[in-house]
C-alpha cells in the first residue's frame, strides 16, 4: 500500500511494493494541537467507519512495517483523507 522507495519515506520503507495501487505517502498526523508529526515515517488515513460522535476508525502505514494497522482515534485529530470514486 506504500509508495516504493525512499524519496518520501524514511529508510528502510519495509514491504513497499504498492501492489494495491494505493501509493500511500507518509503525511504524518496532527493530534489537535501543535504541528504535524511523524511526517516521513508514517501515514494515517481516516476510514468511513464511525465509532461514535467523537471517534472514528483509521488505517496507518509505517516506514518500518510492511503491513497496515487499523485502530480508532478522536475525530479532532488530523489524518489524511483518500477520496474514492464509486
Amino acid at each position: 500500500m506504500k509508495e516504493p522507495g525512499t524519496a518520501n519515506w524514511l529508510t528502510p520503507n519495509t514491504g513497499a511494493t504498492n501492489s494495491s495501487g494505493f501509493a500511500g505517502l507518509p503525511g504524518g498526523l496532527h493530534s489537535g494541537n501543535g504541528p504535524f508529526f511523524a511526517v516521513g515515517t508514517s501515514g494515517y488515513w481516516w476510514s468511513s467507519t464511525e465509532l461514535d460522535t467523537t471517534g472514528a476508525r483509521y488505517r496507518d502505514l509505517s516506514y518500518n512495517d510492511g503491513g497496515s494497522n487499523r485502530s480508532f482515534s478522536l475525530k479532532r485529530d488530523g489524518f489524511s483523507v483518500r477520496c474514492l470514486r464509486d
